[in-house]
């Protein structure tokens, strides 16, 4: 009888698995309307694993069995196996014992599936057999101290107690039923309870081999065909992937671009697609069980300051919504702050410090729940602790979670009272311990939410099994994985494998099982098709000759949907606007800019970022990082000369101070300064401390044995600030250091850490627009005494001076100008022309400042260390000229 048939007459169907089981409900369930029926009795649709669980808990309640008190749950399973492995005499000698463990659960099923028997792997000749021997003979000893059986041995317990079910069942889905499966079906059969599913025959069926470019243009192909095809009037379409777990969210952003094209593009909300991927992701991944791993991450260890940012933008929590701009404000804060460690202790302190009262309640509610109530305990009591300090938290927040959310929530809960059954088999747990095993637990939990019936099913080769479809495409098919190579376990013998027609241990059972799926999915539609890559990189790949039976056809010749990229789409529809050129701000009426220096930089490499930076104060955003940043390094390189310069005052200072003194008080300032800076509260900050001293200690004695090598000169200011006024704008100068020459004079110095910085970017990049116009604004400046600009360059490859002169000896890597330096035809020829096209260049710098220019306009290679992108917008601009020019 047909599948429909048999659920009519209350037939059960099992099925391989909980994705088929769930198609077939909804099969069921539209064969039922299809007939006017408003209202239908439940399908008894179930999977094979859960209708077998069920049958024992049955059976155990009514008192058919009393040895078995409990069936283990999978988390209990998993504890077991990961502590026997880990407590076994090989445990100390692998490298990642929970692997390991999971290895040999598996072999565990594959033995109980295929009637394996353990005594056959007393004897092994293999170190791999005798320890899967002693793993599996511990776990059963351990059972038996549970009085506990797990849920691969289910069905050697239906054959022993000679189980028989009252009702009639059927399978769908299997595409090779193990021996332990198969007796109990022939057992059943005997006795009348199981009836076949017969197939609907297809009056036509169209099959064909596409042959794709590569695997991402195949994919494509695949998501187009799909569109297309219910364009036509398909109800269910299926795409069959290889590898989707590893591959979701690459399918997940192409079918997002074919069905929802630009959706990424404009970062707009989720839209609604008729698609869903059957690659369930672990339910630690989704965002709001992530919100409630954190609140119990800093609970009971200290955070970094990356995962204090995280909590204070998480929605999940109490005030996330009412409270998201300042806690948005205290974010920025705290990346100022640059503090090492953070609990919620700190959290308090810190929400009450930045107006975030809310956080600062929440904050306040769990540290009083955390004093005291943090020693060892189990499993139950843990799950209950960290229950109620979530709920302390508001977790999970006050605005209305969607149908997703809720469902997470939902699951997760389901997962802490999982984790609360594991009393049976751990010991008391510690706070690490605790937290480590839910997180693990989490971790291990797949879990997608149930979603409204969808089109488009894009599923994996063996969960497809059983599912049918208006028409399916299935991706991969090339030689090397169709067949699939032979996989033996690797842990049992390989001899065993074969003689227990192990399927995957032979090239025979690989192949059968390779028919036997290709068979399925041609008749899982009418329309199929069986598409390949033609390249892997730069492998060139062959189609399975198991396609050869079907007609070939390239990509390009298949119908699928035309999909117009978003851009093209928005131009092409673009109103019809008035345009003006915003690009300049209101006239600057105060004449200070707090920039320094800086203001001119900014105004020469981008008009705009000066006028955004300086003016609206647009600033980047602080990053926090485990290493020292370098505005902490320069600030630190800064003080250190500056202390050390005060004391010499002069080359001669510097030449009478023996080696021994100077090197200590190098080291001294540089440890000083140092702990200063990055205040270290940590072991690790401490060591990154001590190192970043030893380095800029190193750095400095050798910009002094330089200085040591040039002629006389005394210091007349080192970071000292000075008002100028140039162009109208009136802003305060810091030169690093001014010396004054024996010989008459000034020389200018600007420290650099980077070893990018040269004297060419004091010219030109564009005309009137040089990179680095900071050090010649300071020349001016001093104008009347100067002699020569340089930088120290104080970099891991070079501790030099770069600079030029008016023709003034100062010393190695100060060339007279312009000898030794290439110049182009606009660059002026001698140093006075220089000066003077360095005052012309700099005051139109100013002058355009004050006007408010802000046009767009960097010079090369300046966006790629600006973070005002998003704010100009010069994407949009570059894309919009792109079009134009694409339209002429």
């Amino acid at each position: 009888m047909q599948l429909h048939s048999l659920l009519d007459e209350g037939v059960t169907v099992l099925s391989a698995s909980r994705r088929l089981a769930h198609a077939l409900r909804l099969g069921y369930a539209q064969h039922a309307q299809s007939r006017g029926q408003t209202v239908w009795r439940t399908p008894r649709i179930l999977p094979w694993s859960t209708w077998l669980a069920q049958q024992w808990l049955e059976a155990r309640a009514i008192g058919v069995h009393t040895h078995h008190a409990r069936l283990l749950t999978n988390a209990q399973a998993r504890i077991l196996w990961d502590s026997l492995v880990n407590d076994s005499e090989w445990g100390d000698h692998l490298l990642n014992p929970s692997n390991a463990a999971r290895l040999a659960a598996r072999s565990w099923r594959r033995m109980q599936e295929y009637l394996i028997p353990l005594s056959a792997l007393h004897d092994s000749d293999s170190s791999e057999g005798r320890a899967l021997h002693a793993w599996c003979t511990e776990f059963l000893k351990r059972c038996e101290k549970l009085q506990a059986i797990d849920e691969t041995r289910l069905p050697h317990w239906a054959h022993d107690a000679n189980f028989v079910p009252e009702d009639t069942i059927a399978f769908a889905g299997f595409d090779s039923i193990p021996p332990s499966i198969s007796r109990l079906i022939e057992r059943w059969r005997a006795k009348g309870k199981v009836v076949d599913i017969e197939v609907e025959k297809q009056t036509s069926r169209s099959v064909v081999a596409v042959a794709a470019r590569d695997a991402d243009d195949e994919l494509e192909l695949a998501a187009r065909w799909a569109r297309a095809q219910i364009a036509t009037g398909k109800s269910t379409v299926g795409v069959v992937v290889a590898d989707l777990q590893s591959r979701r969210a690459e399918v997940q952003r192409v079918f997002e671009d074919v069905f929802a094209p630009g959706q990424r593009n404009i970062h707009a909300e989720p839209t609604r697609i008729p698609v869903v991927i059957a690659a369930p992701a672990p339910l630690a991944s989704y965002p709001v069980v992530d919100a409630a791993l954190q609140v119990l991450q800093f609970a009971l260890h200290d955070r970094p300051a990356t995962h204090a940012g995280r909590l204070l933008r998480t929605p999940f929590i109490a005030g996330g919504e009412s409270e998201k701009d300042r806690r948005a404000m205290a974010d920025f804060r705290l990346r100022e702050d640059q503090r090492d460690r953070w609990d919620w202790f700190e959290l308090e302190r810190w929400a009450g410090a930045t107006g975030c009262d809310q956080l600062a309640l929440a904050a306040r509610r769990i540290g009083e729940l955390i004093r005291g109530n943090t020693s060892s305990t189990g499993a139950s009591a843990w799950a209950e602790r960290f229950h109620t300090w979530l709920r302390a938290v508001g977790w999970p927040g006050e605005r209305s979670l969607s149908s997703v959310e809720h469902q997470t929530v939902l699951k997760f809960h389901a997962a802490l009272a999982e984790f609360g059954t594991l009393d049976a088999v751990t010991p008391p747990l510690s706070a690490s311990a605790a937290l480590s095993r839910l997180q693990e637990l989490l971790r291990d939990t797949p879990f997608e939410p149930e979603t409204q019936a969808t089109s488009i099913t894009v599923i994996d080769p063996a969960t497809v099994a059983g599912m049918t479809f208006d028409a399916t495409w299935v991706m991969g098919l090339d030689a090397a994985r169709l067949p699939e190579p032979v996989n033996p376990d690797p842990l049992l013998p390989v001899p065993l494998q074969r003689a227990a027609k192990v399927p995957e241990a032979t090239a025979e059972g690989v192949m059968q099982l390779s028919r036997a799926r290709l068979a399925r999915w041609t008749s899982s539609a009418p329309d199929v098709v069986l598409s390949w890559p033609r390249q892997e990189g730069e492998a060139e790949l062959q189609p399975s000759p198991m396609l050869s039976s079907w007609p070939t056809i390239k990509g390009s010749d298949i119908a699928i949907a035309a999909v117009r990229p978003l851009r093209r789409t928005l131009f092409d529809q673009r109103p019809l606007l008035e345009q003006m050129r915003d690009e300049a701000a209101p006239r600057l009426t105060v004449r200070t800019a707090r920039g320094g220096a800086m203001t001119l930089e900014l105004q020469s490499r981008c008009p705009f970022r000066a006028q955004a930076q300086i003016r609206l104060g647009a600033e980047e955003l602080p990053t926090v990082s485990l290493g020292v940043e370098p505005i902490d390094r320069g600030i630190i390189l800064h003080r250190v000369l500056e202390e050390i310069w005060g004391g010499l005052r002069s080359h001669a200072g510097l030449m009478a101070i023996d080696e021994q003194t100077l090197a200590q008080r190098v080291r001294d300032s540089a440890e000083r300064h140092t702990l200063k800076a990055l205040q270290p509260t940590v072991r690790y900050r401490e060591r990154l401390a001590a190192l970043e001293a030893s380095n800029i200690a190193r750095q400095v004695l050798l910009l002094l044995s330089v200085e040591k090598q040039r002629p006389p000169f005394s210091l007349r200011f080192t970071e000292t600030s000075e008002p100028y006024a140039i162009g109208g704008l009136s802003i305060t100068l810091q030169p690093d250091r001014i010396d004054a020459l024996s010989n008459g004079g000034h020389l200018l110095i600007d420290y650099k850490l980077g070893d990018s910085h040269t004297p060419r970017q004091w010219l030109d990049t564009f005309p009137g627009r040089p990179r680095r116009p900071q050090l010649p604004l300071y020349g001016l400046a001093h104008a009347e005494t100067l002699r020569g600009l340089a930088y120290v360059v104080l970099s891991a490859g070079a501790v030099e001076y770069r600079g030029w002169s008016d023709g003034t000896f100062i010393g190695e890597g100060v060339l007279h100008y312009p000898e030794g330096v290439r110049l182009r035809v606009e660059h002026p020829a001698d140093w006075p022309s220089l000066v003077e096209h360095w005052r012309k260049t700099l005051t139109h710098l100013a002058e355009s400042f004050v006007e408010g220019q802000a046009v767009v306009d960097p010079l090369p290679q300046e966006c790629s260390t600006c973070h005002l992108s998003a704010f100009c917008r010069i994407s949009e601009q570059t894309q919009d000229e792109d079009l134009e020019h694409h339209d002429e």
